[in-house]
């Protein structure tokens, strides 16, 4: 049920209908199932005076009679509604669940006060007191307010938050801006929260907060965010470039850091960015959640919500949840892992995880323990062999360029494969890795004209073509060889130069005029034909190239020969390839190129 003031005319109006002796505030409950409210009248109602009211949108509403409802001969008001059961169109209702009221003069009534016009005893009365009933009506709406997040504001939104141990930043917290930045244009726009959490690279860490919504648009390489220290006081004053780690690392953003020194110069934490950071202490400040242990363990370096699954089974395991990290920790942080589960599980709750902490655990009690063989549900996976699902990755990628140097070859490689493995990597515990988003990621890289890509669960037959890979829900998809997953990116595009000699015969029109004119002609029209059709042609011999050559009414082939050179090996083979040889098959990664075409007038 919420609160809504009420107008300082709706309360003259009710307190006039009561001194002269009409009916006010009759209350109903709205609810749509019954349909129907019937007004209940001392004498016969007089239609024009009725007057109804409530909430709706959650704000105080005054329903119009013929609009929003209508009144029967049986003095029911009926809301206006669709065949469909919907408010009709123009029509709007109260508040489901929530009260509305009215007010109406009948015919017979003999009030002692009569004198409704400007001016009266009566009227002004009503005024008087209809004005103590707006203002308390308002400050009843702001005492209602002030007990929501959303609503409350200044000195109430300090007291409510001070309840999960937030207080307002005042000037003692140090502020500065950080650039979120990538090394090629993003390919959509990058949304990044207000709530961030990023730290110094070197310790002491020095942990801040980005303060506003921003967002990387779509073209851009980087984008400017303010940011505020989480602690008050001159250790959050810290040097340019020591910002360097995002908590939670945002998909398509690649590096963090601060162009400028932090300072104490900020303004007093305005009430929108206090009722963000209280939201995020919401989220982790009751010990009874699944999203209470999500919050505590993504506090570990390197660690995100993503990397993190936890399953619960009411029906076969009451009481038990399983845990699974699939983040490789270092002894330290493993040993921090297990104490954060300890404090954080619900009262009574077994908490079973795959943490191996290389010794014994911190605390052991019967309440939170590591996974067993005698107790370990289906879902569940023990030891760091068990946390990933490797996945091969296999790409062959078409340059733009016509003809690339070796070492534009290599640097192009190179960045499709730390692509292909940072893709992967930003993926999480059973997170499905998307074809198509792959794809895309590639077809960003500079240079990049088309891509071939296949993705599939290492240790399996290639049988699908274009298909997401799903880890499982427990595991994390990596390439990383250790894993037993693999990268394989191959350039595509290697020039294979053909010269060609035909053999021809001018027939028809051919035959008048200038006899090398028209042999000119018959060697431009060939090459056009080739170089046109070449990039069909999978296997290479004379018979494929002499297909694609369609003869004119001037002129008639009779034979064909070729020469190759391939131009990214430097390699050419000294053969004349006739119709006589057998096919050579065309690799993907080639590209057939007619370099030149010659013309040889059949005896």
């Amino acid at each position: 049920m919420s609160y809504a003031a009420e107008p300082y005319a709706r309360f003259v109006n009710d307190l006039l209908t009561a001194f002269t002796g009409g009916v006010i505030r009759e209350p109903f409950v709205f609810v749509i199932d019954d349909g129907q409210f019937r007004l209940s009248p001392p004498g016969p109602l007089i239609k024009s005076t009725l007057q109804v009211s409530g909430q709706a949108d959650r704000q105080y509403r005054e329903f119009l009679i013929d609009r929003d409802f209508e009144l029967t001969p049986d003095l029911d008001i009926r809301w206006k509604r669709r065949a469909d059961g919907t408010p009709a169109a123009g029509a709007v209702w109260p508040d489901e669940g929530t009260s509305f009221y009215a007010s109406y003069d009948f015919a017979g009534a003999s009030p002692m006060l009569s004198d409704r016009n400007p001016g009266s005893v009566t009227r002004m009365l009503a005024e008087s007191v209809a004005r103590e009933y707006a203002v308390l009506s308002r400050q009843l709406e702001s005492v209602y307010q002030a007990g929501f997040l959303d609503t409350a504001g200044g000195r109430d939104l300090d007291q409510l938050v001070a309840l999960v141990g937030v207080t307002r930043h005042d000037r003692t917290f140090a502020v500065g801006s950080v650039v979120f930045a990538r090394s090629t244009p993003a390919l959509a726009d990058i949304f990044i929260p207000a709530g961030t959490r990023l730290s110094t690279a070197e310790p002491p860490a020095v942990v801040f907060a980005t303060t506003e919504d921003r967002t990387l648009h779509r073209g851009s390489l980087s984008v400017e965010v303010p940011v505020a220290a989480t602690v008050s006081g001159q250790i959050g004053v810290v040097p340019a470039r020591a910002i360097a780690v995002v908590h939670r690392p945002i998909f398509g953003i690649e590096t963090v850091s601060n162009a400028q020194t932090t300072a104490l110069s900020g303004d007093t934490e305005s009430d929108e960015a206090l009722r963000m950071r209280a939201r995020r202490a919401l989220e982790s400040a009751g010990k009874a959640t699944a999203g209470a242990l999500l919050g505590a363990l993504a506090t570990l370096p390197g660690v995100r919500e993503k990397d993190l699954r936890i399953a619960e089974d009411h029906l076969s395991r009451p009481g038990v949840l399983t845990l699974n990290v699939a983040v490789p920790l270092d002894s330290a942080n493993c040993l921090r892992a297990v104490d954060l589960i300890e404090q954080t599980r619900p009262a009574g709750i077994r908490v079973l995880h795959n943490l191996d902490c290389g010794g014994p655990l911190t605390a052991p009690t019967p309440s939170s323990n590591v996974l067993d063989e005698e107790e370990t549900p289906a879902d569940a996976v023990v030891g760091g062999a068990g946390l990933f699902a490797p996945v091969v990755a296999t790409a062959v990628l078409l340059p733009a360029a016509q003809s690339m140097t070796p070492q534009d070859r290599s640097a192009l490689k190179r960045k499709a494969e730390d692509a292909i493995r940072a893709f992967v990597g930003d993926a999480g515990i059973g997170e499905t890795l998307v074809y198509n988003r792959l794809v895309a990621n590639l077809m960003s890289l500079d240079g990049v004209l088309d891509v071939r890509l296949e993705l599939y669960p290492a240790g399996t037959p290639l049988t699908l073509t274009r298909q997401n890979v799903a880890p499982g829900s427990t595991l994390r998809p990596t390439v990383d060889e250790k894993h037993g997953g693999a990268v394989e990116v191959e350039i595509g595009g290697q020039l294979v130069a053909l010269d060609v000699t035909v053999s021809v015969t001018l027939v028809g029109a051919g035959t008048i005029g200038d006899r090398a004119t028209n042999l000119e002609d018959a060697r431009v029209q060939i090459a056009g034909q080739l170089a046109e059709a070449v990039g069909t042609v999978t296997a290479l011999s004379v018979p494929s190239l002499l297909a694609k050559i369609v003869a004119t009414r001037n002129f008639t082939v009779d034979g064909l020969t070729f020469t190759i050179e391939y131009l990214d090996a430097g390699v050419r083979i000294n053969k004349v390839f006739v119709a006589a040889d057998p096919p050579m098959p065309v690799d993907s990664l080639q590209r057939l190129w007619i370099r030149s075409v010659k013309i040889a007038e059949s005896a």
